[in-house]
Formats: structure tokens, C-alpha cells, sequence
């Protein structure tokens, strides 16, 4: 490659689209391209597609693209093109590429550039540096659930798992660079390793925490149904791996849920719950809400309201319900009014306000391992292995008194 051409790359979405960016960047760096922060020659848009809202800041993203790199070729990648037919003129943009092989992508970027065919293969063992306090590493792609609601089976395709000890090595080099805390993310995690039959969630979790130097392992999201008891128990007993839980509710009114196409009722829920409890009476349990749900009345809702605290929460995501062409949810009748989801939606945030308030004083007066995130001036912000934020000065850490704290190492804080 005589000259040395400058890409740079734009990332909407979730934290499996901002690792694809990442390892697209780690890629094409290891191909002679450099990764610059402006006047690229060839600018890149990883797109979201999860809500009409998100496909609107894709429009903006690449407006952006255009004005920060007027000379620069545009391509549009990511969840956009893979859901939908992107047309490349009425985006005015050189190029639209709905692959779903990242190698693909590469080799029409070389052609782009005009620096000949694709040949070099794609090594696996680059570092993706997509946080400075943590490393997401993506071990699974693709879900197979086809929620009534969701678009996302439709731009990632079938489940799609990484191979055990590829996932080891990496999680090595990041160790060597420094990270302390690894979170594992995926689009279906719990189902790691069911296209591949000879691993799961649970063996992949057990070989991770015996590698030397790592300092702890966080699940990004798990569904009810994949929380096995042997998952519980390994969770339980094991210091490495985070006390905390994110498991997708989406609804706590059963007649939602069957409408939703959700492979659980509340009673299931709620025993499972039970069940985790039962082991680690302290765990953090965070959750998502969709609110407006089609056929969702007010006794729904207020079903819902009250499931939510009984199960008791530590926070909540909440979203607005979007509908998306492509799914079953689009033509269900009884759509709700947008008034009565924005109220809905303030009544549940004020709700996880309540709920994350009672959880964070259950560790008052404690000592807890605190990932430093950020410095801002003498205070220093992190987040605990149960995922509070924790704001706290040098004088109530424990451990590394006279030593200089960094970002990315866990330290002993007594709240």
C-alpha cells in the first residue's frame, strides 16, 4: 500500500455494534489503513436499527460524517442496510453494504480505496480498545427469539457463537494492556455456544475466570429462561464474576407478554427470581421495560408497575414502544396512545429512582471493589461489581494508600 489511507469510523447503537466498530478498526489498522479522528479519505457508519428513533440518528450520523470529511467516501454498514433495502442515492452516499461477514466489508473498502484485492486474512488476535476503564468482548452474535417486537433477529441473523479459546486469547492481550474488568456481551449471551454443541455460557464462564491476572467478568444480559441453576451457583461462588443480573422483563402483565412472543409468564419469572435470591440475597437484578406495548390498557400497565416492585429491581430501562415494519407487533390493533406511554414512562422512571435509591443504601457503611471509570478534580467515579456508581475520594480507599490510582483498576472503598 503506497499511500497510507485515512478511515475513520462513526458508531450508533449497542456495545456488540461498538465492539464490531472496534474490531473493524483493530482490522483494517492491521491492513496499513491508519484509523483517524478527522479528514478521513474514507468515512464509516456502523447504523442502528433497534427503533425508528435510532434509524433517525443514523440520518444525522452521516450528515455528520459528510460536513467533519468533505472529501471522503461514505459507507454505510451495520444493522440499517442488514433490515432494510438502504438505498445509496437517496442517502447520497458512495457505497451501502449490508454484509454480514466483516471481511466483506475490508475487501470493498481496499477496492474503494483503489489498493487492489482483498488477500491478506483477517487475524483474530487483535485487541478491540472500545472503553478505557473496561473491555467488551463479544462472544456471540445473532438470536433466533423472534419477539414480536424486535427487528433484531432480522439484521443479525441466526446465533452465531465465537470459538471458546479465541475468546481466552483475547481476554489475555487485553489483561497485558491493562483491563481489570472484562464484560461479556452478545445479542442472545445466554445461548453462547448452542450452534457450536460442545460448550455453553456456563464451561466458557469456568475457563475465563481461571485466567491469570483477570481481575472480574460482568454478563452484559442473560433472558430469565437461560439463568440455569448452574449458572446461579457458579455466579454464587465465584469472587471473579459480578453479583449482577440483567434480565429483560419487558412486561410484567402475562397477557402482554404472550403478545410480545416472550418464551416466559410471570410466575416463571418470578420464581426464577426467587430462586437467584435465594442464593445471593444481594445481587443486583436490572432490568427493561417496554412501555405502550399494543393491547397494553391500564390495568396492564399497573399490573405491570406493581410486578416490577415485588420483584425489586435495583434499576430499570425503560423505552417507549417503536414499531418496526418487519414484525408482528406493527399490525397488532389497539396501538397506544403516545401521551399515555410518555406517562407511563416518567411513573416507571420515577419508580427505578425509588428502587435504586433503597438498593445503593443497603451497602452503606460497607467495603466494596470499585472499577475507577473517570477522575473529576480530586474525586474519582466508578462502579461497584453490583453496577452502582459510586462517586468517593482517595481517603476511603483501602487498599493502595500511598500509590497513584488509575483508570481501569479495582480498588477496596468503604462506602
Amino acid at each position: 500500500m503506497d499511500k497510507k489511507h485515512k478511515i475513520k469510523i462513526y458508531t450508533l447503537g449497542c456495545k456488540v455494534n461498538q465492539y464490531d466498530s472496534g474490531w473493524l478498526g483493530a482490522q483494517l489498522h492491521d491492513c496499513g489503513f491508519e484509523i483517524a479522528k478527522s479528514n478521513a479519505d474514507l468515512a464509516i457508519i456502523n447504523t442502528c436499527a433497534v427503533t425508528k428513533a435510532a434509524i433517525r440518528k443514523d440520518r444525522q450520523m452521516i450528515s455528520k460524517a459528510k460536513k467533519e470529511n468533505p472529501e471522503a467516501k461514505i459507507v454505510v454498514i451495520g444493522c440499517w442496510p442488514k433490515t432494510y433495502v438502504v438505498d445509496k442515492n437517496d442517502l447520497s452516499v458512495d457505497q451501502v453494504l449490508n454484509s454480514r461477514n466483516p471481511s466483506n466489508v475490508i475487501k470493498e473498502i481496499k477496492k474503494m480505496l483503489g489498493v487492489g484485492d482483498f488477500k491478506k486474512s483477517c487475524s483474530q488476535n487483535v485487541l478491540v480498545a472500545n472503553d478505557r476503564a473496561r473491555y467488551f468482548i463479544k462472544i456471540q452474535d445473532g438470536c433466533e427469539q423472534f419477539c414480536s417486537y424486535c427487528i433484531i433477529p432480522f439484521a443479525r441473523g441466526p446465533i452465531k457463537s465465537r470459538d471458546a479459546q479465541e475468546i481466552i486469547e483475547e481476554i489475555k492481550l487485553a489483561i497485558k494492556k491493562g483491563y481489570q474488568e472484562f464484560v461479556l456481551t452478545g445479542i442472545h449471551l445466554g445461548l453462547y455456544g448452542k450452534d457450536l454443541g460442545s460448550t455453553n455460557l456456563v464451561k466458557l464462564l469456568q475457563k475465563i475466570v481461571q485466567i491469570e491476572g483477570l481481575g472480574r467478568v460482568r454478563l452484559s444480559s442473560v433472558e430469565i429462561t437461560e439463568v440455569s441453576d448452574d449458572l446461579i451457583k457458579l455466579i454464587a461462588h465465584n469472587k471473579k464474576i459480578c453479583k449482577h443480573l440483567h434480565v429483560p422483563l419487558q412486561s410484567g402483565c402475562d397477557k402482554i407478554l404472550k403478545l410480545m412472543n416472550r418464551p416466559y409468564d410471570t410466575k416463571f419469572f418470578r420464581e426464577r427470581v426467587k430462586k437467584i435470591r435465594k442464593t445471593m440475597p444481594e445481587i443486583a437484578l436490572t432490568t427493561d421495560v417496554i412501555v405502550g406495548f399494543p393491547g397494553e390498557d391500564e390495568k396492564d400497565f399497573n399490573t405491570t408497575f406493581e410486578f416490577i416492585k415485588k420483584i425489586n429491581f435495583s434499576r430499570l430501562h425503560i423505552f417507549p414502544f417503536s414499531a418496526h415494519e418487519k414484525t408482528k407487533a406493527y399490525s397488532l390493533p389497539d396501538k397506544v396512545d403516545e401521551q399515555l406511554k410518555k406517562s407511563g414512562v416518567e411513573k416507571l422512571r420515577e419508580l427505578s429512582s425509588k428502587l435504586e435509591i433503597k438498593y445503593r443504601c443497603s451497602f452503606k457503611g460497607k467495603i466494596v471493589d470499585v472499577l475507577i471509570e473517570k477522575k473529576i478534580g480530586d474525586k474519582y467515579r466508578g462502579k461497584t461489581e453490583h453496577y452502582l456508581d459510586i462517586e468517593f475520594s482517595k481517603d476511603q480507599v483501602l487498599s493502595k494508600k500511598q500509590a497513584k490510582l488509575k483508570i481501569g483498576e479495582i480498588v477496596q472503598v468503604k462506602l
